[in-house]
């Protein structure tokens, strides 16, 4: 008869950590978020940011390497796929901006995913408008944590932020939370992008169908 100790000496042996693409696969978590009481159907063009911002606890820098390159064309793809039309941020006047940034920190509880936005590294001025900060006309999402190479894509509105005194409301964010961390492919950054959409049928041109209106929600995987 094994003694306690001993029985728990061997049921630690005996326990296996599970393998990093295990556990690399549950740490992918896809959270989107959208502004209910936005019609996506009135905006018809959209702009990006030229290159994805990382942000690493006070500082920020900004990337384009063939990784962050691919991350953009994706959501690009996208929103032409939906029906939007992609112009010159500064001569286009486009409806939409789309920012892309990377969170490279460990375990920070969050409940308000603009914090960051208050540090200037999202600037206002980079659409046109003298703005403060970044508005949510929705609660956004909480979460508790980010792990390192958490993506948020903001979708801003442009079209109307002069009837809001120019600040600039965020009508739809996605949080892809365990990419970007150097183990995942590009492959699977590029799915995650595509799964956001995905998730929410809403943003859609008013000449593209097929995608009906539903509640938002969000996928593990």
């Amino acid at each position: 008869m094994l003694t306690l100790p001993a029985a728990i000496v061997f049921m630690i042996s005996c326990a296996t950590y599970p393998a990093l693409d295990s556990r690399l696969e549950e740490d992918l978590v896809d959270i989107t978020k959208y502004d209910v009481g936005t019609d996506f159907t009135q905006f018809v063009t959209f702009s990006i940011v030229d290159s994805v911002l990382v942000i690493k606890g006070n500082d920020s820098s900004k990337i384009l390497d063939p990784k962050a390159d691919a991350l953009l064309n994706q959501i690009k793809e996208n929103m032409q796929a939906r029906g939007y039309t992609l112009v010159n941020r500064k001569t286009g006047h486009p409806d939409l901006g789309i920012n892309v940034g990377v969170v490279k920190v460990t375990n920070i509880s969050i409940y308000y995913p603009g914090w960051y936005w208050d540090y200037g590294y999202y600037n206002p001025y980079y659409w046109g408008y003298p703005s403060y900060n970044y508005w949510y006309p929705y609660y956004p999402p909480e979460i508790s944590s980010y792990t390192t190479g958490t993506i948020i894509i903001d979708l801003v509105d442009l079209k109307n932020a002069p009837s809001h005194n120019n600040k600039l409301y965020v009508v739809w964010v996605a949080i892809i939370r365990g990419l970007m961390t150097g183990y995942h492919t590009t492959q699977e950054v590029l799915d995650n992008v595509d799964q956001c959409f995905e998730q929410t049928p809403q943003i859609r041109a008013s000449q593209v169908k097929g995608y009906p209106l539903e509640v938002e929600h969000q996928r593990s995987h």
